[in-house]
């Protein structure tokens, strides 16, 4: 279960590496903040600093608007590597569907799929996602330690024997003709 902190970053973070690429830009503003200002606790007036000083995408920068005041300043110079080490080690332990396709998504495909399973599988799930060209069409999802396996690939080796009849029937159909 996570803890109310992990879930405040992660309600609008959905695959594995995002998580990673957004740690890691948590941590480089709390270093910011800590370390470059000076600062005591980190808040929103930082985040308009850190986007100026910074080379960060608007993407990036708006991730960290949309953390609450009361999260960021949870964090202090003395904790915040260890709140950070502890939201590592916590989201290794979460619940996680494998999703492989065969090309790379878009970020907009990802947030779309997040979406739809925490609404429909699991509020708290991640989703890791490999991409496997030899699937070629479709995709394979691990639930659950299940395999869901929703390829072309899958779909003609079961479905080889009724295949095989139809393009035979018409082959044999064209060539009557």
């Amino acid at each position: 279960m996570m803890n109310t902190l992990l879930k405040t970053f992660t309600e609008h973070t959905y695959s594995q590496s995002d998580f990673a690429y957004r740690m890691s830009l948590l941590k480089e503003f709390l270093e910011y903040t800590f370390f470059k200002k000076n600062q005591e606790s980190p808040g929103k007036e930082t985040i308009d600093t850190f986007a100026k000083d910074s080379d960060k995408k608007e993407t990036d920068i708006n991730f960290l608007r949309t953390l609450p005041e009361t999260f960021l300043k949870s964090f202090s110079r003395n904790s915040f590597y260890d709140v950070l080490k502890k939201f590592t080690e916590e989201i290794k332990h979460s619940k996680t569907i494998a999703l492989t396709v065969p090309v790379s998504l878009s970020h907009a495909d990802i947030e779309a799929i997040g979406v739809w399973v925490r609404k429909n599988v699991d509020v708290e799930a991640m989703i890791e996602i490999d991409v496997e060209s030899s699937i070629a069409i479709g995709c394979q999802i691990m639930w659950n330690n299940i395999l869901h396996d929703f390829s072309l690939n899958h779909y003609l080796t079961e479905h080889a024997s009724a295949v095989h009849e139809l393009l035979l029937k018409r082959t044999t159909v064209k060539n009557q003709t």
